[in-house]
């Protein structure tokens, strides 16, 4: 589990991210949902401690420790476009290795199963730069889940992809807290965070303004009041 207490984030003397707390249990999917501005990368990002913010998480306060524990997938994440997928991957050890160190046989065992789980082990001698948008998103996805770390977090990692690899990837993270780590995906698409989430956090303006099981957050008054549409998805009177 992962607590959430007091986050707030400024950018000037605007606030981004005003005072929220929250916890992330384990084996739970988190879909952190809003508008556009709402303030969901920002928080995701005080919460991996690479962005200046109040209060506290119960995460190591050490970043090479946090870093064990917990795994980001920015939002457009690059890699070196002539490495091969395989040193890609191996990134997610580096937590635990290092920058140089070689790779132990534990480490390479965790990047086979990370690459099994998201099916890039056909992949593993071909440069990150040839590979489909798809198929880039799925070895991130790999290097992540190589760290083994109880907790992830993904910043819109199926935004502009096919119908295929949106659901392949939200199928990867399920299956992932199902086997007991904690997942915080932000998300646009409303009807895919039903279906995966076990539980939504809305955010409008800064705030959460929902914390609910999935089934039961996406009020036809929230849809109203926070994404102006109405729940047959019409723009909203």
């Amino acid at each position: 589990m992962m607590e959430l207490t007091n986050i707030s984030v400024r950018y000037g003397n605007k606030i981004v991210v005003n005072n929220i707390s929250a916890k992330a249990e384990t084996g739970q999917l988190i879909a952190l949902v809003g508008p556009n501005g709402s303030g969901k990368s920002s928080l995701l990002k005080a919460i991996v401690g690479i962005q200046p913010h109040g209060g506290t998480t119960t995460l190591p306060a050490h970043p090479k420790e946090r870093a064990k524990q917990l795994a980001y997938l920015a939002q457009n994440s690059t890699a070196p476009a002539s490495r091969r997928v395989e040193e890609i991957i191996a990134l997610g050890r580096t937590p635990f290795t290092g920058p140089f160190a070689k790779l132990s046989e534990n480490d390479k065992a965790s990047i086979r199963k990370a690459a099994k789980a998201c099916d890039t082990e056909t992949l593993f001698d071909r440069e990150f730069s040839a590979l489909s948008g798809g198929e880039q998103m799925r070895v991130h996805l790999s290097r992540a889940l190589a760290t083994k770390a109880q907790i992830l977090l993904a910043d819109e990692p199926i935004t502009g992809l096919d119908p295929y690899y949106q659901l392949s990837i939200l199928n990867i993270l399920k299956d992932t807290a199902t086997a007991g780590a904690t997942i915080i995906v932000a998300l646009h698409d409303l009807k895919l965070a039903q279906r995966f989430a076990d539980r939504i956090w809305v955010m409008d303006d800064g705030q959460l303004v929902v914390d609910e099981p999935a089934a039961t957050a996406l009020t036809d008054h929230i849809l109203k009041d926070v994404f102006r549409i109405t729940a047959d998805g019409n723009i909203a009177p």
